[in-house]
Parts: C-alpha cells; structure tokens; sequence
C-alpha cells in the first residue's frame, strides 16, 4: 500500500475530523484490494469493512484484515443506511454502471453520510499527446471503461441525490519506482498549487482528484 499511502491518510484525517457522531462510524471500503484503507480505519477507531472483486486479493486482504468479503458492490447486500461513510479509490472508472453504483451507495448511506472518492481524469493527457501518437493505453482499456471530468462526475453524483459535493486534487500516490514517483509529485503539488491560489477554482486537468459528497441529512 505504499502507493496510496498519503492519498489514504488524507482521506482517513478527513472522515475523522468530520465525524461528530456519537459511537463507533461505520465505514466500507469498495473496491479494498488488500485492504489497507479498512485497516488504517479500525486502527483510528472506526468499525471499518470492505469488499474486493478479485479473489486472490479478497483471500490476502481478509488474512490482514478479516472485516473484507469478496464480491462486488453490484453484489453486496447490506440494509439501507448502514453506513455512516463509504469509500472508493480508483474504483468508479471500472464500472460497468457507474450511475447505478452511485445510486447503490447512496442508499447504503445513513442520512448526512459521506461518500469520499478518488478518479483518475486521463482524456486531458490523452488528447495532449495523441498528436505524437501516445497517449491512448493510458485509458488501460477493458479495465478503465470511464474518464470523469470534475463537472460530469457533480452532475452524476447530483442526479443520484448527493450534494454538498467538493472536489479538490488531494495527496498524490507514491509510486515505486522514481521516475512516476517524481512525476507524481511534480504534477499533484501544482494542481495543489494551483488549486490553492485561485481559491478553489482551478482544477488541474489529467490529475486524478478526490471528491467528497453527502446525503440529504433528514
């Protein structure tokens, strides 16, 4: 997890500054791969879980952590507004419903719960670099089947009935090896940069960005 790691203490300092409830949060993880984010979770106090669709990974993630089932969030079966937040990190560019996906998690969601993502946003790169001729495996296709921009991605978040919806660049990830580790923070503190000077208006295009939403509070 050593990729992620600053993008998940930035998501975990996040969920735990906001959180004013009584009692212990409960939180899933879509898309947990071996379950670092759920795990950094319980270790902050949160009654945390995932759910993973490879059954390799679901299998090492659950001999860390065993609050992780293997399924997809298609297949998950929970009772409407069991979770005070749900969590998804490059994982709504994967699926084949993003829509519906989003309309799920909403329901799985208390009233004033929280949906906190990370997406990457590859078409701005994509199309910068098609006229030297790359830039098109950058969409690692069948596996990435979307490309969100921060305005499509409000309007579906709005369309399944979330608001009070913020997007900002966030931490980057640290790759493993130098040359995208560099780039990686290169390009994440100017987007942050950026995005701090212009007070929030700027968003940096083909940087993968964060965005946070929540249900109607009743």
């Amino acid at each position: 997890n050593r990729l992620m790691r600053r993008v998940f203490r930035e998501a975990a300092d996040l969920l735990c500054g906001a959180w004013r409830g009584p009692g212990r949060p409960r939180l899933l993880d879509v898309g947990c791969g071996f379950g670092g984010f759920v795990e950094l979770m319980r270790e902050r106090g949160w009654d945390a879980e995932g759910v993973e669709p490879s059954p390799s990974v679901a299998e090492a993630a659950a001999r860390r952590c065993r609050a992780v089932r293997l399924g997809t969030l298609e297949s998950f079966s929970a009772e409407r507004g069991s979770y005070d937040a749900v969590t998804m990190f490059y994982v709504l560019e994967h699926l084949p419903d993003p829509m519906g996906a989003l309309r799920k998690i909403f329901g799985l969601l208390v009233p004033g719960g929280t949906l906190l993502m990370r997406v990457p946003h590859t078409t701005p790169i994509v199309r910068l670099l098609a006229p030297v001729g790359f830039g098109g495996d950058l969409y690692d296709p069948p596996f990435h089947l979307y490309d969100f921009s921060p305005s499509v991605l409000r309007e579906m978040l709005r369309g399944a009935g979330f608001g009070d919806i913020r997007t900002w660049p966030g931490r980057p990830t640290t790759p493993s090896r130098p040359g995208p580790r560099v780039a990686a923070s290169f390009f994440g503190g100017l987007a942050a940069g950026l995005h701090a000077a212009t007070g929030g208006i700027v968003l940096l295009p083909g940087v993968s960005k964060n965005t946070v939403a929540r249900t109607p509070s009743r």
